[in-house]
């Protein structure tokens, strides 16, 4: 057993790769090893990587078909033979005392994390950022008996070591999905949540590369990662029996990765998007576990939620921009408020297509010479045309059921008249 397993996924990181193995060779821990994962590079990662392990026998190289970010780190962990666990990713880079100054921490206080600050680093320069700020450094602690809020603080699971038996014990491993997508975020929870002996560091030795174009931070096709990932943490939950508290904790983190992440979504997938992570925050909500902005009327707070899509969705400008460039603009709905919405369109010069209900019967054929048919009868391009919900606000339930049925019938681009949004267009 050496002292500390650094493990380092890499993928199609060739321009960065040598500045970030330098900095490991560089470490003045003694008894330390660095395994790399090489997951299917194709970019001449491999060769960079074999180059160094056979004139360093620190450094151990494991070649894999590409999996995906989870199933390297699982390799890695599988591998380690450290006491502690370090991770430093292949576009990043670490001061040369970083793994002798968080082992030496972690034997003094006999800590299962320890965990620091981190750079923000760019081809111009590092600079410091304070993740931690607010939260206990200088003591061993349970985060959820005394700073649960951890659990919302950005999951820098790179600027921490972990003791490799407690990470064993409590049966945590990283949730193997395709590509780099957000599996860091579950790892982090995992941790927090079943840690007894925390321990923080104000300092910071990992240099984190922001501008990195290729880095999956910056990817808009990562639809359902984050509801991916909060189903791995309650599964993770469920099966070791946690607490209530914990669950409550992991629907707030899920809470506010899907708002922060919702402007990456691509427009096509949105309302896909919105409806999965809708289902999983009502069935938190029935289960008691998430009070956030839904205890007076949780469907009207969905509606709101759903209407983002019009550029925060209560501006009328973000209408008129949503359909600006769309060829065909149909409606939901045949009665009194499509037939406002007709008009309010004609005004502005967009004469809609058709008009979609869900059954032909007790339907008129047409509503002032738009005609009318059923949503699977249409001859819309459900990818690419728009559909407006014009039936009333007053019943977002009506809304949302007839939301999630023209998703699952294909459409792609539809958008709800909430209330609010009635009311800019007025």
């Amino acid at each position: 057993m050496c002292k500390v397993s650094v493990l380092v996924p890499v993928y199609n990181v060739k321009t960065y790769l040598r500045q970030c193995l330098d900095s490991l060779a560089a470490q003045t821990l003694d008894d330390i090893e660095f395994v790399c994962i090489d997951d299917g590079s194709t970019d001449g990662c491999s060769e960079i990587l074999d180059a160094y392990a056979a004139k360093d026998t620190r450094f151990r190289v494991i070649h894999k078909a590409n999996s995906g970010y989870g199933a390297s780190m699982n390799v890695g962990l599988r591998a380690a033979r450290g006491e502690y666990v370090g991770i430093v990713e292949s576009d990043d880079f670490a001061d040369a005392e970083m793994f002798e100054t968080l082992y030496g921490v972690a034997k003094a206080r006999e800590a299962e994390v320890v965990r620091s600050n981190f750079w923000m680093t760019t081809a111009e320069g590092s600079t410091f950022h304070e993740e931690l700020a607010g939260h206990p450094y200088g003591e061993i602690f349970c985060p959820m008996k005394r700073d649960p809020e951890l659990l919302l603080a950005l999951p820098n699971i790179w600027s921490a070591i972990y003791r490799r038996s407690f990470l064993l014990e409590h049966d945590i491993w990283f949730h193997e999905t395709p590509g780099a997508s957000f599996q860091d975020l579950s790892f982090s929870f995992l941790v927090i949540s079943s840690a007894q002996r925390y321990f923080l560091v104000r300092d910071a030795y990992l240099h984190y590369r922001t501008d990195n174009a290729g880095s999956s931070v910056h990817s808009k096709g990562k639809v359902f990662c984050v509801s991916d990932e909060y189903e791995y943490m309650e599964a993770f939950l469920k099966k070791h029996e946690r607490s209530a508290e914990q669950h409550a904790w992991a629907a707030k983190l899920f809470f506010q990765h899907i708002v922060a992440n919702e402007s990456r979504i691509a427009s096509a997938y949105w309302g896909r998007f919105w409806m999965r992570a809708i289902g999983q925050l009502m069935q938190a909500h029935r289960e008691g576990w998430f009070e956030h902005g839904l205890t007076k009327d949780p469907q009207r707070w969905l509606m709101q939620r759903l209407s983002v899509r019009q550029g925060r969705g209560l501006a009328a400008i973000g209408f008129w921009v949503r359909l600006r460039d769309v060829r065909h603009v149909y409606l939901y709905g045949a009665g009194q408020v499509a037939e406002w919405m007709l008009r309010l369109l004609g005004r502005n010069s967009i004469q809609a297509s058709g008009i979609l209900v869900s059954q032909a019967e007790g339907n008129p054929s047409d509503l002032d010479n738009v005609p009318v048919c059923t949503m699977q009868a249409s001859p819309a391009d459900r990818e690419h045309d728009v559909v407006i919900i014009a039936v009333t606000p007053r019943k977002p339930e009506v809304q949302q059921e007839i939301f999630f049925t023209l998703e699952q019938a294909g459409y792609r681009n539809v958008i709800v008249l909430t209330e609010e949004l009635r009311q800019a267009l007025s």
